[in-house]
């Protein structure tokens, strides 16, 4: 019996459980790495830019939205447009004033202030912009 024993082939349970928890270890590093990466991925596309939205009511019912967009982000941005939102829900595009040519680039660490005409007087406003050959919206951001 003393010979069977002796002919078994493996791991010593010592050597196993030293791989099993090394496994543990670095399978538990390689998730940790991706959720932090992800965290601050999701981060820095909230803090890429800081927008202001300003109006002005003009006797002819129009309105002119003022909107300033500072750049947070480690490389340019193009802002593209923007849309008004209203009171009753609806949205609608908001057409850039003479002054104010779109696309329009701002580098990385500036802020540039955009002239918009409403029809009416919106609550909000959604500003589109492209960051790396990527476009993106903002959520509203209220007006005042």
């Amino acid at each position: 019996m003393q010979r069977a024993r002796l002919k078994r082939k493996g791991l010593s349970p010592l050597v196993a459980t030293v791989v099993l928890i090394s496994a543990t270890i670095v399978g538990g590093m390689l998730v940790y790495q991706y959720f932090q990466n992800s965290i601050n991925k999701a981060q820095n596309m909230a803090e890429g830019l800081t927008i202001t939205a300003d109006l002005i009511q003009l006797d002819n019912g129009q309105s002119l939205v003022y909107v300033t967009v500072s750049n947070g982000y480690d490389t340019e941005i193009q802002v593209t447009g923007a849309k008004a939102v209203y009171s009753n829900g609806t949205i609608s595009t908001i057409t850039p004033t003479q002054d104010t040519t779109l696309p329009a680039s701002i580098p990385s660490g500036e802020k540039n202030t955009f002239l918009f005409t409403a029809s009416t007087v919106p609550e909000a406003v959604i500003v589109q912009y492209t960051v790396n050959g990527q476009q993106y919206q903002t959520e509203p951001i209220t007006i005042g």
